[in-house]
């Protein structure tokens, strides 16, 4: 059988791998789309995403704030 050989992007010097890279995370595009929707609270983001904990929420919007996104 052949293998398919990939090319690793590095994601610091291409910005569709970087942005990729950050949207990756389990909930963020969910917490992307809630935001840009017009969810503005934290207890608002929790109820509209069922299943998601506070600390994951707290952290996939802390590392949007840090990546720049939010």
């Amino acid at each position: 059988m052949e293998l398919i050989k990939t090319n690793h992007i590095d994601a610091s010097v291409c910005p569709i791998a970087r942005t990729a890279e950050i949207i990756s995370g389990k909930w963020t595009l969910l917490i992307i789309r809630d935001l840009a929707s017009g969810v503005k609270r934290f207890n608002q983001l929790e109820r509209s995403l069922h299943g998601i904990s506070p600390k994951t929420l707290s952290e996939r919007l802390r590392s949007l704030e840090e990546e720049g996104v939010i």
